[in-house]
């Protein structure tokens, strides 16, 4: 970034944007050069020492901290800080004097603070700011000195990426594409939508996508043993990276577990759509999708170190370098890396990881960008077991509950895993405003070797997995832009895809596995607005998918083809901030699920439906949300009890299943300096097995960042989780195990020291409650339960080049 300030006056009513080129020395060699400070004279002079693009994003955020000072010096500070080129005189500024701004904030946002009380205000001009004096009832007369007045110009590029790094908000304001792939705002979405932010992340320190999920509103962590997975509406998700289906292997344990410890050092933000999502998420899950935005280069120079320490031993490092790679800044780069090691709360856990992620992207022309990237991660797990809850009968016998650090996974269990993920995109806008993009992935996870211990009532097995790979490849094309019909403007959508997946281990309990899973895939989504406040989304998706499972038990698959799936929705604008909406969807949903002859289950399907408000206020900053979903699906798979020949918890087809609930949620900018994100779930389902999960939840997370001057610098927030009971019953004895409902509190602070410099610490689980984080009955294993974490904390320090 280049600060910029230069002495000019502008023409009676006009506006003036500097075109003088900036000043390059001799230190733009220098790859991450920082521009030195500017001086200040008795006018405001020019100074850049290092050249960086002219162009700012107005609309993203950056963290400003200004004290109280004469005007004209502050707006220097403004300057230098957030890379502006501002023009002024100092008639217009002198004896002036600005109030101190703190926080992470735009230009629009930091300029209308310290211009507060001057007589000056701020207004938009396309990509300038322009400060005229404020209005004043009084007609001026033409030509008089107050037209005359020189004024403050601010030249900025704007954002429309939907990134929310540097934004310090808890919503989402840009486009989102997670229901259609179509540029629709939260608003627009006819179907629920949670976006968990960077600053989110941040604040509350969610390093992992389990920590992520359990404060995302209307999601269940559902843990047994070691094994995690994810749920939405008593459904599981479907997880992606940048819209491909890269993070579900589709098999047993390696489903999910294989991701939920992934530090998350290369994602943005994580788009969680609730309900089906067959038009674009490929296998479109009941439940919903997780998708998981990736990090881009950014335009302007950005660096940070940060280093943490906390409860068990753990430790961990991160760094985080990106910007422009040439004068130009049409080559841009981004390399981010972590190292963690620690131990966990249960006996002998033992944790280590590191990740390692690098991106450019290059303008081949103004209109054609070319991305590609990888990110390679390592992460080694010790003391871990498969599916074992701690029973709470032994022989026949109620033993009760035994201490939280019961570990029911032998000492010298574990394994070791990498995984390699790169992708290449291509995108192209055209002269009529149409866009196109192409991208390919590809993703190989390797364990070269995995020992698992389980331990329960009536089974005791130590389980070898040996060479288990997992390879996944995809390819998205899609074309979309404006289709001008019946006197309006629409938007239309068309894309193609495939996706492929192969999974193999060999394991001495049960033998050698392969299971293959391909899927290709077209779908078109349209945006039409029938009249001024009805809009009509809509769309059909067919898909060819092909499943084949390789076992030592025998060998079996599933092939489908032209399957449609279509999708619609209606949008009413109430008023220009508030929205009333419906949405349907069909699911189609191959499994992977089998019964206890080792048979997959056939592929689940349904309706599924939705209808709610929405309300966007305070320009985007603040997002509102209440639906009413229900779904009946048939062959929904349903836990027996019992094992399959694999080993794995078998299940059962159930024809006409329902659920059925309400979703209320809320997210960002509350008050000044006050972010907060919400949501109550209420989720009742016909299954029987559906009391294993909670029917009411709640989760709120809010942060408040100080601006007196006696607390400027300090953030402090708060984050709560609320269920109702879950329990197991098991048919045959009348037993079962209960987990009351119960509330946990998280708190963090921090402190932000200087520009660079800050501090923070978090708690979880302040109040150290014990409570099982699942209950669950698994034949052969029994009655058991998975202790939550319990109390620990985590003191970090960060430094902002």
């Amino acid at each position: 970034m280049q600060a910029r300030i230069s002495l000019k006056k502008s023409p009676p009513g006009r506006g003036r944007r500097s075109t003088a080129a900036p000043k390059v020395s001799t230190a733009t060699e220098n790859l991450f050069f920082r521009p030195a400070p500017l001086a200040l004279a008795m006018a405001l002079a020019v100074g850049g020492a290092g050249y960086w693009p002219q162009a700012v994003q107005a609309q993203a955020a950056s963290r400003i901290q200004i004290a109280a000072q004469p005007l004209g010096s502050a707006l220097h500070e403004l300057a230098r800080q957030a890379g502006l080129q501002l023009t002024a005189t100092p008639d217009l500024l002198a004896g002036k004097t600005a109030p101190a701004v703190s926080g992470t904030l735009t230009a629009q946002q930091a300029l209308n603070q310290l211009l507060a009380g001057s007589g000056l205000v701020a207004n938009m001009d396309g990509n300038a700011v322009v400060i005229r004096p404020a209005p004043t009832k009084t007609p001026t007369p033409t030509g008089s000195a107050v037209n005359a007045l020189p004024e403050v110009v601010v030249t900025a590029a704007l954002d429309n990426s939907g990134t929310t790094e540097g934004t310090g908000s808890y919503t989402q304001t840009g486009p989102s594409g997670a229901a259609t792939g179509l540029g629709l705002s939260l608003r627009e979405t006819p179907q629920s939508v949670t976006v968990m932010t960077r600053q989110r992340m941040d604040d509350f320190k969610l390093e992992t996508l389990t920590d992520v999920m359990e404060q995302t509103p209307g999601i269940t962590v559902v843990r047994q043993g070691s094994h995690v997975g994810f749920q939405a509406r008593g459904a599981s998700v479907n997880l992606q990276t940048d819209g491909s289906r890269q993070r579900s292997s589709g098999y047993s344990y390696f489903t999910s577990t294989n991701f939920s410890l992934d530090n998350l050092i290369d994602i943005d933000r994580i788009e969680v759509l609730k309900g089906s999502n067959g038009l674009i998420a490929g296998q479109g899950s009941t439940g919903g999708t997780v998708n998981l935005v990736r990090k881009r280069p950014t335009r302007e120079f950005q660096a940070r170190a940060q280093a943490s320490a906390g409860s068990w031993s753990n430790y961990g490092v991160q760094a985080d370098i990106s910007g422009p790679l040439n004068d130009s800044g049409t080559l841009r780069g981004r390399l981010a890396a972590t190292l963690s090691d620690g131990k966990g709360f249960r006996d002998d856990e033992e944790s280590k990881g590191r990740a390692l992620f690098g991106t450019v992207e290059l303008d081949l022309t103004p209109d054609t960008t070319l991305g590609a990237g990888l990110t390679y991660r390592q992460r080694e797990e010790r003391a871990i077991s498969l599916w074992s809850s701690i029973p709470i009968y032994e022989n026949d016998v109620y033993v009760g509950t035994r201490p939280r650090s019961t570990n029911m996974g032998g000492a010298l269990s574990g394994y070791k895993q990498d995984s390699l993920n790169a992708f290449v995109r291509l995108e192209h806008r055209f002269a009529n405003d149409w866009t196109s993009k192409v991208q390919v992935a590809h993703e190989n996870i390797e364990i070269p070797e995995m020992l698992l211990y389980d331990a329960g009532e009536d089974i005791a097995q130590a389980t070898r997995y040996l060479d288990t790979k997992n390879k996944t490849s995809s390819l998205i094309l899609d074309v979309k832009g404006p289709l001008h019909l019946w006197g309006r403007e629409h938007e239309l959508l068309l894309g193609a895809g495939m996706y492929d997946n192969q999974s193999t281990f060999d394991s001495n309990n049960f033998g050698a596995s392969k299971h293959d899973r391909e899927q290709a895939y077209g779908y078109a989504a349209g945006h039409f607005r029938l009249a001024e406040p009805l809009k009509l989304i809509t769309g059909l998706r067919v898909t060819r998918y092909k499943a084949s499972d390789l076992t030592l038990y025998g060998s079996g698959g599933y092939n489908e083809s032209g399957v449609l799936t279509p999708y619609a929705g209606l949008v009413l604008d109430v008023t220009r901030d508030i929205s009333l909406y419906g949405s349907y969807a069909s699911i189609f949903t191959p499994q992977t699920a089998q019964d206890e002859q080792g048979r997959t289950l056939d592929p689940q399907e349904g309706l599924s439906y939705e209808l709610g408000t929405k309300g966007e206020f305070f320009d985007g900053r603040l997002n509102a949300s209440i639906a009413h979903f229900w779904m009946r699906n048939d062959n929904v798979a349903e836990q027996t009890g019992g094992k399959t020949p694999g080993g794995a918890d078998a299940y059962r087809a159930v024809m006409g299943a329902s659920r059925r609930g309400y979703e209320l949620e809320f997210s960002g900018e509350v008050a000044r300096n006050w972010q907060m994100q919400g949501g109550y779930t209420m989720n009742s389902s016909s299954l029987s097995s559906a009391s294993r999960y909670p029917k009411h939840q709640f989760k709120l997370g809010t942060t408040y960042r100080f601006g007196d001057a006696t607390l400027q610098g300090l953030s402090a927030g708060i984050a709560t989780r609320w269920q109702s009971k879950t329990s197991v019953t098991v048919a045959s004895n009348g037993r079962s195990i209960e987990q009351p409902a119960y509330w946990l509190l998280d708190a963090m602070l921090r402190y932000q020291i200087n520009n660079q410099l800050s501090v923070s610490a978090n708690i979880n689980n302040v109040l150290d409650k014990k409570y099982f984080s699942d209950v669950a009955n698994a034949s052969g294993y029994g009655l058991g339960y998975t202790w939550g974490t319990p109390r620990s904390f985590d003191i970090g320090v960060r430094y902002d080049f």
